[in-house]
């Protein structure tokens, strides 16, 4: 069962920050990040629901958030039901109805399993009371997700619902440049372009390719031109299906 923020600090990744969350003006993403970091910061109290398919952002919009509320120095917890698990859930909530902030993460992984909705109602309930703040996530709208519990499904639409779709090739290209500038490695439009062309789409996929190419470059102390890359890619394609995770970490 996970316990206290000490969990946190294995599961937060420094990259995923609100300045790093493409979010285009007036989209559903920019209202979802405005109102995660005002929960986050302990200036708004509405329930967010974010939802939408895998590898839209919505563990990073968890994450930023858990960084934000624990550099307000504001009690926070995470809960990963894909790890947790339907049998779980009922203990760990229990843990946390005293957070200031607490985000559930993939709630349609125990959707139909009615003692895990009930413990994820109650919590809500509680934290409502105490004055703490919820984020939920999940791959679909409360009443698409088969909930069991009309309860959870009635409390889930108290709040704010925000769709997240996932990032254009154009948005896509502007993170990798982005992430690669932070990172000290000038990667042209053309090298980027390639990426995306000739490796998997799926954005953790892509971070992870600019991450075992930055390394190439140093080990190499070379600059990542498109021959280069075009030499490394199959490297990177193998090592990075051995060591998939979750598309959704992004």
């Amino acid at each position: 069962m996970l316990t206290g923020q000490q969990p946190l600090a294995l599961r937060l990744r420094a990259d995923q920050t609100f300045d790093s969350f493409i979010s285009p003006p007036g989209s559903a993403a920019a209202r979802a990040r405005l109102l995660a970091q005002a929960l986050a910061s302990g200036r708004e109290r509405t329930p967010l629901y974010l939802w939408g398919p895998p590898a839209c952002g919505k563990t990073h919009l968890l994450t930023a958030a858990l960084a934000v509320a624990a550099a307000h120095g504001l009690r926070s917890a995470y809960l990963p039901l894909r790890e947790l698990g339907a049998n779980g859930v009922t203990g760990a909530v229990s843990a946390f109805e005293q957070f200031a902030l607490v985000c559930v993460d993939d709630l349609d992984t125990v959707a139909g399993n009615e003692p895990a909705e009930l413990a994820l109602f109650h919590l809500s309930d509680r934290l409502r009371a105490s004055g703490g703040r919820i984020i939920v996530t999940g791959s679909a709208t409360p009443t698409g997700l088969g909930l069991s519990r009309p309860e959870l499904k009635s409390r889930l639409g108290w709040g704010v619902s925000c769709r997240l779709e996932t990032l254009a090739d154009a948005d896509k290209r502007a993170l990798l440049m982005r992430r690669a500038a932070d990172q000290g490695l000038s990667l042209g439009e053309p090298v980027a372009d390639y990426l995306l062309r000739h490796h998997s789409r799926n954005l953790h996929d892509l971070l992870a390719t600019l991450d075992r190419l930055d390394k190439a470059t140093l080990a190499a102390q070379r600059h990542p031109t498109l021959p280069f890359v075009r030499q490394l890619l199959g490297t990177v394609d193998v090592e990075s299906a051995s060591t998939a995770t979750p598309a959704d970490s992004a």
